[in-house]
C-alpha cells in the first residue's frame, strides 16, 4: 500500500464486482459505491477484499487490497485477523453482521484506530436469525462493543439498534448510483437475490403462477424445488446471477422490481429500479414505509393473493407509468445522492478538514 488511507472498508466478497466477473451481495455493492463516492470527494480510500482473478489494483482511484481467500472452517477468522496486521487506516469500516465484525473491530482497536460498523439489514438485529446463520455470536457482539460509531440505513434500524444493542445509530441512507430513466418498454417483473428462506423466493414463483398473462424474471442460484416449479410455469424464466452491468440492464426493462422478503435493509434492487423510474412491488417489507408514503410502488401486506392483484394491475398499466417514474427518480435524487451520502459519512468517520488527496 502507498500512503496510509484515511478509510479502509472490509468488503471481503466484493472481488467479483470489482473484477467485473460476477454478482455481489448488496452489502458489498454499497461499500464499493461509498468508497468511490468518498474518493470522488478527495479522500484516500481502500477496499480490502478476498482475491479473485483479474482483480484490479485500483478502481476509480480507490486502492484495492487483496487478501488471500482463507479456507473454510475454524481457522478462517484467525487467518483473516493475521492478514489484517498488514492493513492500516485512520478508520476501519465493516458492514453486515458476522464474525468479521469482531475481527475488524479488534484489529482497529489494537491499532487505536476508529471502527465504524454499518448495518445491512433488519436481520442484523435478529438474534435468532444470526444464531441460525453462523456460530460467531460472541465475536459479533465484541465487534459491536468495539464500534466507535454505528451507521444504520433506516429509522426502523435506529430503533432496533437502541432496543437490541443499547446503542445509538446514525441514520445514513444507502447510495443509489445515477442512472438514465428507463426508455425500453416494460417487459417483465424482476426478482433478484440470494434464495435464502427469509427472502421467500417461493412466493415469487407463486406470484407468477397466479398471473399467467404477465412475464416474470427471477435472477439467482435456484434450488431444485424452485427449478421444478418454474419448469411448469411458462411465464417464469430463471436467470443465472450475472455481473452488475448486465443485471442493471434487466432493471431497465422491468415492469417493477419485486421483493418477497420478510425482512431487509434498504434493498439495492429497489434503489436500482427507482433510479431508472421503475417502481417497487413488495410482499411485505417497506423500509420506513417509504414505498407507500412516497408513492414508489405497491405493498401487499404479506398476502400473496394481494400481491398477485397488484401485479396484475401493474401489468395492465405498464405502458402508463410516467408519473410513477417521476416520483421514483425524484425520491432517489432527494434521499440517495452519492455525494450527499458521502458527506454524511465523512462526519461519522471523523474526517474533518481538507481531503487527504
Amino acid at each position: 500500500m502507498g500512503a496510509r488511507p484515511e478509510v479502509v472498508f472490509f468488503a471481503p466478497y466484493a472481488g467479483p464486482l470489482l473484477a467485473g466477473a460476477g454478482a455481489t451481495g448488496g452489502a458489498e455493492t454499497q461499500l464499493v459505491l461509498l468508497a468511490r463516492a468518498l474518493r470522488a470527494r478527495g479522500r484516500r480510500v481502500a477496499l480490502t477484499v478476498f482475491h479473485v482473478p483479474n482483480l484490479p489494483a485500483t478502481v476509480d482511484g480507490v486502492e484495492i487490497v487483496a487478501l488471500p481467500r482463507p479456507p473454510a472452517g475454524h481457522g478462517r477468522v484467525h487467518l483473516v485477523a493475521g492478514l489484517l496486521r498488514h492493513v492500516d487506516a485512520d478508520v476501519f469500516v465493516q458492514r453486515a453482521a458476522g464474525t468479521y465484525t469482531g475481527v475488524i473491530g479488534l484489529a482497529a482497536r489494537a491499532r487505536r484506530r476508529r471502527f465504524v460498523y454499518s448495518s445491512a439489514s433488519e436481520l442484523d438485529f435478529d438474534a435468532a436469525y444470526l444464531a441460525a446463520e453462523w456460530a460467531g455470536g460472541r465475536l459479533f457482539a465484541t465487534g459491536i462493543r468495539c464500534a466507535h460509531e454505528i451507521v444504520v440505513q433506516t429509522d426502523t434500524q435506529a430503533e432496533l439498534c437502541r432496543d437490541v444493542w443499547r446503542r445509538e445509530g446514525t441514520v445514513i441512507r444507502s447510495i443509489a448510483e445515477p442512472a438514465q430513466q428507463r426508455t425500453a418498454a416494460p417487459e417483465a417483473f424482476v426478482w433478484v437475490g440470494r434464495m435464502a428462506p427469509y427472502k421467500r423466493p417461493e412466493a415469487f414463483v407463486a406470484l407468477a403462477e397466479r398471473v399467467p398473462r404477465a412475464r416474470f424474471w427471477m435472477v439467482g442460484e435456484a434450488p431444485a424445488e424452485i427449478r421444478a416449479r418454474a419448469a411448469a410455469c411458462a411465464n417464469l424464466e430463471l436467470l443465472a446471477p450475472r455481473p452488475r452491468p448486465q443485471l442493471t440492464a434487466l432493471f431497465a426493462r422491468a415492469v417493477a422490481v419485486v421483493s418477497t422478503s420478510v425482512k431487509e435493509g434498504m434493498s439495492n434492487v429497489f434503489l436500482e429500479g427507482w433510479a431508472r423510474g421503475v417502481p417497487a412491488l413488495a410482499l411485505s417489507h417497506d423500509p420506513d414505509g417509504i414505498i407507500e408514503r412516497h408513492g414508489l410502488g405497491s405493498v401487499a401486506g404479506g398476502s400473496v393473493d394481494t400481491l398477485a392483484a397488484l401485479a396484475a394491475a401493474a401489468w395492465d398499466g405498464r405502458h402508463d407509468q410516467t408519473a410513477l417514474a417521476a416520483r421514483c427518480r425524484a425520491y432517489i435524487a432527494r434521499e440517495h445522492d452519492a455525494d450527499e451520502v458521502a458527506a454524511r459519512w465523512e462526519r461519522v468517520l471523523g474526517l474533518s478538514g481538507a481531503p487527504g488527496g
